[in-house]
Formats: structure tokens, C-alpha cells, sequence
């Protein structure tokens, strides 16, 4: 008597097989790559934006709570992972500096004020470096007299950042000086070359924008970003030319995925990124970046 068919035994198969699967995938989690020695080595790097409080009604996609942070940071630090600045890597690639064990990269996007009053004492706490990408119309608009802002959605002044200048743990990046209008309606939309603009009315204006906070920065007395975080991710082959000609050494794009750092000075461009939302416990989030505790 036949107790099992062709079909039966084919079906049977492969649900061992997926069982297998899952199986090894309990045993070996996903996990950043390690790289052999002249390999280079993997940074993965999380994209924060807005830091407010646990009750705040704003939490969402960009706006992460006080609370969450300090877990991430907390798990970094168990999880051996030690967080670097920009100079880091730039000082590996182009002076042969060693990296730390398990490196990671923590941008803060927008300059708002809350990375001053809510990450920056976090940061201090847990001794972890970061980057924070300003854009430099909102630093002038709230750095005014007079002019009266809230932590929901003031941004950093000149003020505050030449007070990082003493501060060990961060480093200034640019986030353009006014392209940073999703719509477009009353800004360009990153570094994007808008339809029926010509190569050379897209670099001019680009060039314009970013010297534009250089200039604000250098005249402030600050030192020059050399990381450049592109708004909404938009970039192009073109954009990527003329920031190199500018003195930009790391660009960030918006791209998820972990980016492998070597000698070459190509590797610290369009870095990929993790964006850190709000309502994702820290083991969660990182097992999705591929980050192993």
C-alpha cells in the first residue's frame, strides 16, 4: 500500500527544508559582515532627526523620544559597538588611523534644538560621539533677537553651536543652507535637479546654497564641515563631483544598508543609513540594521 504520494513526499521536503532555514536562522542571526584584514571594515550608521520628550504627541517617523535614544545608547554599549565621529573616518582612509572595534556613525539630520537639549547630555552621559547636519536658514531664523522659538520645533543657533566647539563628542556637518523643502514649493528639494533645469543652472544654484553655509559657519568662527547629509537623500553624479571640490570627505545619503570603509577615499561617499523611528524597541531596530548584541 502506498502511504505516501510523489506530491506528498515533494511537500514534505520542503517544509523540511524551510524548517532547516529557520532553524540556522535562530542559531546564526543576520549580522553586519566582518571583513579580512585589507577588506575593509563595515559601518553601519543611524540616522536620528528630532529628540523630544516620552509624552511628546509629535513621536513618529523622525522625532524619536528621550527615552529611546538613551536605550540605543545603552545597547550600543553593551552590544561592544563604539561610536565615532567623522574625523575618525576620514583620519583611517586618508592618514591610516585605526578604527575602533565594531565602529558606528550617529547623525543627527536637521539641527534642531533638541539635539542641543536632549541628545547632547545623552551623548555626554554614555561618552558617544555623533555628527548634526544643520541647515543654516533655521539657524539664522532662531538665532535673531527676539526671536522666540520651542524645543517642538526650534532649531539650533550659532550660539549653541560655537559652544560645541569645545565639545569633544560632536562635529558640525552640513545639511544645506535652504534645500530642505519636501515640496519644493518655496525651497529646492535637496540636492535634486529640478525638470528643465540645465547641468550648469542645477550646479551653480547647488554650489551657491552650500557655500552660502560655509560662509555662515566660517564667519561665525567655526570649523568647516568636511560631511555633507544629503536632504531627503537626493543626490546626483553631479552633486557628488562638485561637493568633493568643495572639500566634502563623507557625504550621507538616505539609502538603508550597512557601508564597508577601506583606504579609498570613494568608500566614504553616499554613506548608507539607517533612519531611527519612534515605537521600535532598540533590539528590534538593530537587528534590522543587522547590528548582532
Amino acid at each position: 500500500m502506498k502511504f505516501f504520494t510523489k506530491k506528498t513526499i515533494a511537500l514534505l521536503c520542503l517544509f523540511l527544508t524551510i524548517l532547516l532555514i529557520l532553524l540556522l536562522r535562530l542559531l546564526h542571526p543576520l549580522s553586519v559582515p566582518t571583513m579580512a584584514e585589507g577588506q575593509g571594515t563595515p559601518l553601519p550608521v543611524v540616522m536620528y532627526h528630532h529628540v523630544l520628550s516620552d509624552g511628546s504627541r509629535l513621536l513618529g517617523a523622525y522625532v524619536v523620544s528621550v527615552s529611546e535614544l538613551e536605550s540605543d545608547l545603552c545597547w550600543l554599549k553593551a552590544a561592544g559597538y563604539t561610536p565615532i565621529l567623522p574625523s575618525a573616518l576620514t583620519a583611517y582612509v586618508e592618514s591610516g588611523a585605526p578604527l575602533p572595534p565594531k565602529p558606528i556613525l550617529l547623525s543627527f539630520d536637521d539641527g534642531y534644538e533638541s539635539f542641543y537639549a536632549n541628545a547632547l547630555p545623552l551623548l555626554q552621559k554614555y561618552q558617544s560621539p555623533a555628527v548634526v547636519s544643520v541647515i543654516g536658514r533655521y539657524t539664522d531664523l532662531y538665532s535673531q533677537p527676539g526671536e522666540s522659538g520651542h524645543l517642538n520645533y526650534s532649531h539650533i543657533t550659532w550660539d549653541q553651536l560655537k559652544s560645541l566647539e569645545n565639545e569633544p563628542l560632536v562635529e558640525v556637518g552640513s545639511h544645506s543652507y535652504d534645500r530642505h523643502d519636501a515640496t519644493g514649493k518655496h525651497s529646492p528639494r535637496g540636492a535634486k535637479q529640478e525638470r528643465g533645469q540645465t547641468d550648469e543652472a542645477y550646479l551653480a544654484a547647488l554650489r551657491s546654497d552650500t557655500q552660502k553655509l560655509q560662509d555662515a559657519i566660517a564667519a561665525h568662527g567655526l570649523k568647516l564641515p568636511t560631511l555633507y547629509a544629503y536632504p531627503f537623500g537626493y543626490y546626483t553624479d553631479q552633486s557628488e563631483a562638485m561637493l568633493g571640490e568643495m572639500g566634502f570627505r563623507i557625504t550621507l545619503s538616505c539609502e538603508e544598508g550597512c557601508s564597508v570603509i577601506t583606504r579609498d577615499p570613494a568608500s566614504l561617499r553616499l554613506l548608507k543609513r539607517y533612519n531611527r523611528a519612534h515605537g521600535r524597541s532598540s533590539a528590534d531596530f538593530f537587528a534590522k540594521m543587522g547590528l548582532a548584541a
